[in-house]
């Protein structure tokens, strides 16, 4: 399934997935950060908006969602590893609810990421631009990890490779010789 970033709010108004269909919706609603990466998490898995499966996401504060989630569900991580669709997750270094965004491009592997954000009485949706380089630090939140949306996993961490039989052909090649 290919990714499609969302990089502005068109179609989100009055989108079941973040109104009528979303845990935080009446109660907290758009704009907040839980109601948006939550609605956006779904999103990803039905781009054309026919699926009616629900993301089973914590509910909880934007900080304490990186805890929260279970794990048996989705894989979490506290590297630096971005991947498209990824719930990222911060605290707040002024001991306040704490954030979550949604990985909409990753640039130069990872060196930069483009994620879509909605924060609490603040903004409806807007963009932010995070480096690697200052650990995806963004203003007053630190870096907490990310949680991985099922339809684009992390890869696998590589396995060393011998360096004799680097290329399956080698093998083959071998393997008729000794005919």
């Amino acid at each position: 399934m290919a990714f499609t970033p969302r990089l502005n709010d068109t179609g989100m108004l009055n989108n079941h997935i973040w109104y009528s269909d979303n845990p935080f919706y009446p109660t907290y609603g758009l704009p907040n950060c839980t109601c948006y990466s939550w609605g956006r998490f779904w999103e990803v898995s039905d781009p054309l908006g026919s699926q009616t499966t629900k993301p089973t996401l914590p509910t909880s504060n934007g900080g304490s969602w990186y805890d929260d989630v279970d794990t048996t569900v989705y894989q979490k991580s506290p590297e630096l590893n971005p991947k498209l669709g990824a719930v990222i997750c911060f605290s707040d270094d002024n001991g306040g609810a704490g954030h979550v965004a949604s990985v909409e491009q990753i640039i130069n592997n990872g060196e930069t990421i483009v994620c879509s954000n909605s924060a609490w009485g603040g903004q409806y949706f807007y963009l932010t631009t995070l480096s690697r380089s200052n650990n995806y630090k963004y203003s007053h939140f630190t870096f907490q990890g990310f949680i991985y949306h099922p339809d684009y996993p992390p890869e696998p961490t590589p396995v060393g490779e011998s360096k004799r039989h680097k290329f399956k052909w080698v093998l083959y090649a071998r393997k008729l010789r000794n005919k």
